[in-house]
């Protein structure tokens, strides 16, 4: 079966969320009675028909859409209103993502926010806030992302819009789904569906089965991705969605190519690049011509993988569209390989690694790392089969030199024929003794080298998760300051802060994963002494502002490394979690023990919230996905101006 994980995150397709009015059971009659009643239309209301005429087109003629948008905004202009011109900017933002220029769309979009968030309409400012973040998470600013996607939320909710609520929770399964919480994905996605479902909108029923169909690609659950991308794909051509068909097409094609169908999966990305070519989607263009040129090349049609391949490698370099090049110049390096025209091979495969270094070096950190561990164990495996083989050469021309002697013996040299066997059997046992020795003393190291191996990869993993993702945000904010160089002092102060805050952190999570993965067990003593030290932290950063007390004396009882360490950053994030929003001036965190059992309280005594309302933060998802990973119970509870507490247990 193929490996999944050879296939590149960014080829994995999502429905992203941009603003789409409500589908109700044709596209086509809608746009008529649009049409029907634009002649009844004046002034403000003009404009916005249009916009909706224009965003109903995009799904199946993207030159009518952009005709109707032209359109819109020649009536906005006329009126010489800012807020109608806003309105449509939006529009031209959405647009300009489907030809793959998602910075121009930001730009649009932030021409637009200053406008519109004056209006107080929340179903408004809820779209644009989720095209912002779709826009920074194109542009890898993740942090950004997530916040305006959360801001969406709170407008859409604020506007009691279960449509857009829905939407919502579907972009957070997306969000979750790049940091790689795949649970957290799941648990949105289902969300979404289910809001969907008891609405009735098949539009973005059609869009949560094809996102349920990528999180199952990613768990190698492929029946269930199957299963869901022709229901996408049904949904889809029912309602007459005609151009949203590629996005099913290309899950269906990637669970074929996961099962060894190649045959079937070129058909599927034929229709697909057939679609978004009509579509204009140009980033999803070169990402389903590079998976087809993989395809050709499984199938052995190397001059077609080749020509593909370089065509779409031409086309991604015109616009230095990183993802794509390192993926490309990777297919390239393969085909050249098979051909075999090995300094084509090895140009190419520099210019990945080129590309992997600028865009995901954590990830390339990791598996270059994995590929020497494969190289230096295939090499103690090939050492013990020379080994082997020796020890049967040896034995096979011992019997053939026995065999001569038997044969030129006689009567006569019975008594000293026997001696001879008699010493080369010892002798042979002596060799066998000295080669299984050394095959022991072999097997041994390969062993503890397979055991380093491991204790390696885990190391990877965590800084891979942790330490890689607060590089990427480092990029992003240098990145930024880049482009913002001519707004003058105070951005560039902020930017250099930002940097700052994400370098302690990141040295933070640094300490941490080497204080966990230096142990095969963690005591609940080093958690209490982590947990000391992060106060001594804070005291220092607020100047002794905030205090944090650490009481209890835990018992020696060990807990795994994976538990006590999950266990230790529900504690730490609790902690700043009260420093950051609790305005207390003390936060006290109790270790105490019953039975078998560990319990852990941090509580603050500042201004506290409301728990009944169900919170839009990232924070306590995260802690909670840990707790539920790890085994440990997690239960928060908070009275306003009283505080909040966050109660740990678990069993030892």
């Amino acid at each position: 079966m193929t490996d999944l994980k050879k296939f590149d995150l960014p080829f994995l397709y999502l429905f992203i969320l941009f603003g789409l009015p409500l589908f109700a059971q044709d596209i086509q009659q809608e746009i008529i009675a649009l049409k029907d009643t634009l002649v009844l239309k004046k002034e403000g209301d003009k404009v916005l028909a249009l916009k909706d005429i224009a965003m109903k087109f995009r799904s199946i003629d993207m030159d009518s859409a952009r005709f109707y948008t032209k359109w819109a905004f020649k009536e906005a202009e006329a009126l010489d209103d800012d807020y109608y011109r806003a309105r449509i900017w939006i529009v031209y933002g959405i647009l300009s993502w489907d030809e793959g220029r998602p910075k121009e769309a930001l730009g649009f979009h932030l021409k637009a926010k200053p406008i519109l968030e004056t209006s107080n309409d929340h179903f408004v400012l809820g779209s644009l806030y989720t095209n912002i973040a779709n826009a920074y998470e194109a542009l890898s600013e993740f942090d950004k992302s997530v916040d305006f996607q959360f801001k969406a939320l709170e407008n859409f909710t604020a506007g009691k819009d279960s449509i857009w609520i829905a939407g919502s929770y579907l972009n957070l399964g997306n969000r979750y789904k790049l940091i790689q919480e795949s649970d957290l994905s799941l648990e949105y996605y289902l969300k979404a569906l289910n809001l969907y479902e008891r609405i009735g909108n098949n539009y973005f029923m059609a869009m949560c089965y094809n996102s349920l169909a990528v999180a199952y690609l990613e768990k190698k659950h492929y029946d269930r991705a199957i299963e869901f991308a022709k229901k996408s794909y049904d949904t889809n051509k029912d309602i007459g969605a005609i151009l949203e068909l590629a996005y099913p097409l290309t899950n269906l094609a990637l669970a074929s190519w996961a099962l060894g169908n190649f045959d079937e999966a070129e058909l599927y990305y034929n229709e697909a690049i057939a679609l978004q070519q009509e579509k204009g989607e140009r980033l999803a263009l070169i990402s389903l011509k590079n998976d087809l040129a993989n395809i050709y090349l499984k199938q052995g049609k190397m001059d077609l993988a080749e020509k593909l391949a370089l065509t779409t490698y031409r086309e991604a370099d015109s616009i230095n569209y990183l993802p794509g090049i390192d993926a490309l110049s990777k297919t390239l390096s393969l085909i050249y390989e098979e051909k075999p025209d090995f300094k084509k091979a090895y140009g190419y495969h520099q210019k990945h690694k080129a590309a992997r270094d600028s865009l995901y070096f954590a990830e390339k950190a990791k598996e270059m790392f994995n590929l020497r561990e494969k190289y230096e164990s295939e090499q103690k495996e090939n050492e013990i089969l020379r080994q082997q083989n020796e020890l049967v050469e040896s034995e096979l021309s011992l019997k053939e030199r026995n065999n001569m002697l038997f044969a030129s013996g006689g009567l006569l040299v019975l008594l000293l024929l026997i001696g001879i066997v008699t010493f080369r059997e010892q002798r042979v046992k002596a060799k066998n003794l000295a080669r299984e020795t050394a095959l022991e003393k072999a097997m041994a190291e390969a062993r503890a080298q397979e055991n380093l191996k491991e204790q390696r990869l885990r190391i990877a993993r965590d800084l891979h998760d942790n330490i890689g993702s607060q590089l990427t945000y480092l990029t992003s904010i240098t990145d930024s300051a880049k482009r913002g160089i001519d707004k003058g002092e105070v951005f560039l102060m902020e930017k250099l802060t930002q940097m700052k805050q994400f370098s302690l952190v990141t040295i933070s999570e640094l300490r941490d994963t080497i204080w966990a993965m230096n142990k095969d067990e963690i005591s609940l003593e080093d958690i209490k002494e982590r947990t000391q030290q992060l106060a001594a932290t804070v005291h220092e950063a607020t100047d002794d502002r905030i205090k944090v007390r650490v009481e209890g004396n835990p018992s020696p009882k060990v807990l795994n490394a994976f538990t006590g360490m999950n266990l230790f950053r529900i504690v730490q994030e609790s902690v700043n979690n009260a420093v950051k929003h609790a305005d207390s001036p003390e936060i006290l965190v109790t270790f105490s023990e019953e039975e078998n059992t560990v319990n852990i309280e941090i509580e603050d005594f500042g201004r506290g919230f409301d728990s009944t309302k169900e919170s839009t933060g990232n924070g306590l998802h995260i802690m909670r996905n840990r707790a539920r990973k790890a085994g440990i119970e997690l239960k928060q509870t908070s009275v306003p101006g009283k505080g909040t507490k966050v109660e740990l247990e678990i069993n030892v």
